[in-house]
C-alpha cells in the first residue's frame, strides 16, 4: 500500500539541520503513513553522517544526485514519490507534527488538491520574527500571485495526482518558491483549501541575508517575468478574470515601489505594462490611497519619492553593517 504522504528534502552543506527536518516529516505519522525522500545534490557528503541516525529506518529514502541544484534535487524527489499527497521541505526548515497532521487530514475531508497553512518566521536563535498567514481569500491565483503571497514550500501540501508532470525549473536559482506556484495556478484548475493552523517553521540565516542593492533590484526584476507568463497563461486559458488581473498587478507594482529608487528607468517600464493589465490598480501602500494622492499618477509618485526612498536604503545598507537586524 503506498504511503499518505511522501516528504521531499533536497538537502546540500547543511548537516546541522538536516535532521530536525526528518525527524519532524516522521513524527505524529504512524508506520506506513509517510515517506520522507531526501535528495542529496552536489559533491558534499557530510549528509551521511547527519543521516546515520535514520539509515535503517524503513520510512527513509537516501536518493543522491549530482548535480548541485536544489530544483533538479526536487524533481528527483516527486519523480520518485509514492505519497498520495507530496509535499516539499527545505533541509533548514521544518514541520510541527501537530499541525501537519491536521494539514493531511484537512486533504482528506476537503477533496483539496492542495492546503496550505501556517508558519513562522525564526531567526537563528529560534526566535520568531514573523508568521506568515495565508491570506483570506478563496481563489488560489489571487491568493498566490498578489505581493500577500506565501509562497513557502514548508506551507503546502499537494495531492500528487493533481501536480502530475509538474517540474521545478533547473534553471531557476531565486525565486524557485514563486516560479513554482506561479506555474502550478495559472496552468492547472486546483481545488485549495487554507487553514490557520501552524505547520511548520521557515529559518531565517543573517549570512543569507541579500545586503547589495543590485541583487535586491535584481531578485525583483526576476519576479516581473513570472508574473507576466502566469498571466499571459491565464488569459490563454480564458481563466484571466479582473480579480486574477488586479492581483498581478499589485504583485508587479509591489516590485516597482519597492526597488524603482535603484533602477528608474526600468521599473517605469514595468510600471506602464502594469497600468496595461489593471488601469485602475494601485500598489498596496497606504500612500497610494491617501485623498491627496489617489488621483495623482503612481508612477509619477515614484519619482516623486525616488530621493527619500535612496536615502532610507543607504540608511539600511549601514545599519546592516552596525548589525542593526531588520527582516525585510
Amino acid at each position: 500500500m503506498n504511503p499518505l504522504v511522501s516528504v521531499i528534502i533536497p538537502t546540500a552543506n547543511r548537516p546541522q539541520y538536516l535532521p530536525r527536518a526528518v525527524e519532524s516529516a516522521l513524527a505524529g505519522m504512524a508506520p506506513g503513513e509517510v515517506e520522507v525522500i531526501v535528495v542529496p545534490n552536489g559533491p558534499d557528503q557530510s549528509w551521511r553522517n547527519a543521516l546515520a541516525l535514520f539509515q535503517d529506518h524503513h520510512a527513509v529514502r537516501v536518493i543522491p544526485v549530482e548535480e548541485a541544484n536544489a530544483n533538479v534535487a526536487r524533481n528527483t524527489g516527486l519523480a520518485a514519490a509514492q505519497g498520495d499527497f507530496v509535499r516539499f521541505l527545505d533541509d533548514d526548515d521544518y514541520l510541527i507534527p501537530e499541525g501537519a497532521v491536521k494539514q493531511y487530514e484537512l486533504m482528506r475531508t476537503s477533496g483539496a488538491d492542495l492546503v496550505s497553512g501556517t508558519v513562522n518566521l525564526v531567526d537563528a536563535a529560534g526566535n520568531v520574527f514573523d508568521v506568515w498567514r495565508q491570506p483570506d481569500v478563496d481563489d488560489l491565483c489571487v491568493a498566490v500571485l498578489g505581493p500577500w503571497r506565501r509562497c513557502l514550500p514548508t506551507a503546502h501540501v499537494y495531492r500528487h495526482s493533481a501536480i502530475s508532470g509538474a517540474v521545478w525549473n533547473p534553471e531557476t536559482e531565486v525565486r524557485q518558491d514563486l516560479e513554482w506556484l506561479f506555474d502550478i495556478c495559472s496552468s492547472r484548475d486546483l481545488k485549495w483549501a487554507r487553514t490557520d493552523t501552524l505547520v511548520g517553521v521557515w529559518r531565517h540565516h543573517w549570512g543569507d541575508r541579500i545586503s547589495s542593492s543590485k541583487k535586491f533590484n535584481d531578485i525583483r526584476k526576476l519576479t516581473i517575468p513570472m508574473l507576466l507568463k502566469a498571466c499571459s497563461r491565464l488569459d490563454h486559458r480564458g481563466q484571466l478574470c479582473y480579480e486574477r488581473k488586479a492581483a498581478i498587478a499589485k504583485g508587479m507594482w509591489s516590485c516597482v515601489h519597492a526597488a524603482f529608487f535603484l533602477e528608474p528607468s526600468y521599473w517605469s517600464g514595468v510600471a506602464r505594462k502594469t497600468m496595461i493589465i489593471a488601469p485602475m490598480v494601485r500598489p498596496e501602500v497606504a500612500f497610494y490611497h491617501f485623498p491627496v494622492t489617489r488621483g495623482i499618477d503612481p508612477l509619477v509618485l515614484q519619482w516623486v519619492m525616488l530621493p527619500k526612498r535612496w536615502l532610507f536604503w543607504r540608511y539600511r545598507q549601514f545599519s546592516r553593517k552596525l548589525k542593526i537586524k531588520h527582516y525585510w
